[in-house]
């Protein structure tokens, strides 16, 4: 993907939080941190560790990124915790 079309998704969306549709509570936007589980092992951290999500970001692929402990993992390794 084009850095112009990250620069225009970085503009209508922030790091500090993300959208959630949630089957109780509709839609919602958590702020971060937040929680998250750990579903699929990556790197160190084993299935059901409850971590920490401090930013969120798109990687130039157009998959979601949470930034935990100061790296980057792909949204799928993880369920949050609402």
């Amino acid at each position: 993907m084009g850095s112009k079309l990250i620069d225009d998704i970085n503009k209508y969306t922030s790091s500090d939080s993300l959208l959630v549709h949630t089957q109780s509570r509709g839609l919602i936007r958590l702020h971060c941190p937040f929680k998250v589980h750990v579903i699929q092992s990556v790197d160190s951290y084993m299935v059901g560790e409850e971590l920490e999500v401090v930013k969120v970001k798109v990687s130039p692929e157009l998959k979601l990124v949470y930034i935990i402990n100061g790296k980057g993992y792909y949204h799928y390794h993880f369920s949050i915790q609402v």
